[in-house]
């Protein structure tokens, strides 16, 4: 029997999926083929937390000042060395040189500065984090940031946050206003964005220029020693199992990022394929707090008290092999900010207590609760259906309101007077401040005075059991009182590749980037 290789998220980040023999510095040649579950809406990954967009630009085309390894330990990537201040307030990072951009440019501390502040400026997250501060330019190859207050987080931040800090010419973003996407995708990773064929491919080529930092041999985690194995990577958008499944079968797709239960037995059992499974993502239900009924908390009281996780994740995943039930909103593999704090709110079920909520609240017969949903994700549709029904029951007038890829986006961020929750999931995060859904300016608007005051508190503070007791606390608060989502539970991801192919593989959806034949 094929065996299958399961392991544990480290810190809650990383996950090592199954590793092979160190590399060799020369390249395989051919070509790669991805199947992705979805297409991402564009690759600006600092202006987005979009999984799908990460999994194919993320290391590969874009690098950061730091990384994480496979042990969650953060090591240098574009900064070859850093000094942090005793008062954790100044952080200064020392350029390596010599590093050359797809264009040709050699990436200076111009780029890093613009790159860095245009990350604080979008994410959320990393502008609370840093206070405001902003990086500078020491000298050429010389960056540094001062705060006003200290955080011993940044670097954990810049390696982990889902908007990615990565670096790109100083250029290529003051070519676009503030706030927009850019439009080219121009880093300094082993491979170079090629083409973007719409509802078809993306394809990325091996970087010839290209500069490995660390250990050769050395690739754990996200960063360290890398090669472009492949002449060219295609990331193609099949649009249903079925095509992944006959694909993989056929030879058509060397990898792909997600299975579903049926898919999983096709493969289990044949030595021809690999695959590999572990704990990665936490599906939510997104209240908007910022207008319509969802913004009074007694209505997102009333809703979590209905929902029965179970049938939830039941509905998306089919088998409760494939999930976990748990209230922590930190995954259970990260012992440092895991708690079971306010638990006896997680999955009640209660339609009796949520009959009695929604009166205190001042539900009407006209009141309606309306789930934004994408038609082209099905396991948040089909648990949105769930939800749907759960409140139906009570008397709740639930619809689904429902778009397509285009449209869902820019409905779910331009237009929250159309919509009052919706569903997504997030993956691992090595400090609470990283989860998006606790965001002031993220869809959701989690606007909270305590939420924001104990992340804050959590952010600069430098005694780190305080800093734990107050994330519980504030856990706590938000089961009971806040609300500002429903945890339903975490579930299991699985992909599958070729038996032909090694590497070391890291889910928090796919992190492709070590792929190699066997014999390269």
């Amino acid at each position: 029997m094929k065996k299958v290789l399961t392991v544990v998220l480290a810190l809650a980040l990383c996950l090592t999926v199954f590793t092979a023999s160190p590399a060799s510095a020369k390249a395989a040649g051919g070509v790669l083929n991805i199947a992705l579950d979805g297409q991402p809406e564009h690759l600006d990954v600092t202006m987005s937390s979009m999984d799908m967009a990460s999994e194919v630009v993320f290391g590969s085309v874009f690098e950061k000042l730091v990384a994480f390894n496979g042990d969650s330990k953060v090591i240098p990537e574009l900064a070859e060395s850093w000094e942090i201040s005793d008062d954790n307030t100044v952080y200064t990072y020392h350029l390596r040189q010599g590093v050359l951009f797809h264009n040709g440019e050699e990436m200076k501390a111009a780029d890093v500065v613009a790159s860095m502040n245009r990350w604080i400026d979008a994410a959320a997250n990393a502008g609370s984090l840093v206070n405001g501060a902003h990086f500078t330019a020491v000298d050429d190859y010389t960056v540094e940031i001062r705060m006003e207050n200290g955080t011993l987080y940044l670097n954990q931040m810049i390696a982990g946050l889902g908007q990615q800090a990565v670096i790109m010419p100083a250029s290529v973003i003051s070519a676009v206003g503030e706030g927009e996407l850019v439009q080219e995708y121009i880093g300094t990773g082993p491979y170079v964005y090629d083409e973007w064929k719409a509802d078809q491919f993306i394809r990325l080529k091996a970087n010839p220029n290209y500069q490995p930092y660390g250990t050769e041999g050395d690739y754990s985690g996200w960063g360290g020693y890398k090669t472009a194995w492949y002449d060219e990577v295609y990331f193609y958008f099949p649009g249903d199992n079925a095509t992944v499944v006959s694909g993989i079968q056929t030879g058509e797709f060397d990898i792909s990022d997600r299975l579903n239960g049926d898919d999983y037995d096709t493969f289990v059992d044949d030595e021809d394929f690999t695959i590999f499974s572990a704990e990665a993502e936490l599906p939510m239900l997104i209240f908007n707090k910022a207008q319509g009924v969802a913004s009074n908390a007694l209505v997102r009281q009333a809703v979590q008290a209905v929902i029965n996780c179970e049938d939830v994740m039941f509905a998306a995943y089919a088998s409760p092999d494939r999930y976990k039930l748990y209230s922590s909103y930190m995954f259970e593999s990260s012992p440092t900010w895991f708690t079971d704090a306010g638990s006896e709110k997680y999955n009640q079920n209660d339609p009796e207590a949520a009959k009695a909520l929604f009166e205190e609240a001042g539900w009407t017969d006209s009141d309606v609760f309306r789930i934004l949903v994408r038609t082209d994700v099905s396991d948040f549709f089909a648990q949105a259906q769930v939800i749907q029904e759960e409140l139906r029951s009570i008397g709740v007038n639930c619809e689904l309101v429902a778009y397509d890829a285009s449209s869902y986006s820019d409905v779910r961020n331009n237009h929250p007077e159309s919509w009052d929750a919706f569903i997504t999931n997030f993956g691992p995060k090595v400090l609470p401040n990283m989860n998006l859904f606790l965001s002031p300016s993220w869809a959701g608007w989690c606007t909270d005075e305590r939420i924001q005051n104990d992340l804050a508190a959590i952010a600069a503070g430098t005694d780190l059991e305080a800093a734990q007791e107050t994330w519980a606390d504030l856990q706590a608060y938000m089961y009971e009182e806040y609300v500002p989502v429903v945890k339903f539970g975490t579930n299991n991801l699985s992909g599958v590749c070729s038996s032909d192919i090694t590497g070391a593989f890291i889910m928090e959806r796919l992190v492709w980037v070590d792929a190699r034949p066997v014999n390269g």
